[in-house]
């Protein structure tokens, strides 16, 4: 997937995707490919604008074989 880069931290269109990764609505990579900024100007960029880590419920990816394995584990 192509997009334009919008590196220009000061744009709407940046604000928009921050808070979309932000909220969990696009990627990391895809915020990278669309704004061009590498991971820590990510990181300082959301500290700027007072924005959250998007947050990842892992537990809704596993299949019940590895539910039962951390449970073995960890429970």
């Amino acid at each position: 997937m192509e997009t334009a880069v919008v590196a220009d931290t000061g744009r709407p269109q940046l604000e928009q995707l921050l808070a979309a990764y932000s909220e969990g609505r696009i990627s990391r990579r895809e915020l990278e490919q669309s704004s061009g900024l590498w991971f820590g100007e990510i990181l300082n960029e959301l500290a700027r604008r007072g924005l959250p880590l998007p947050r990842v419920d892992s537990r809704l990816h596993f299949n019940e074989a590895q539910r039962n394995v951390f449970e073995r584990v960890f429970g």
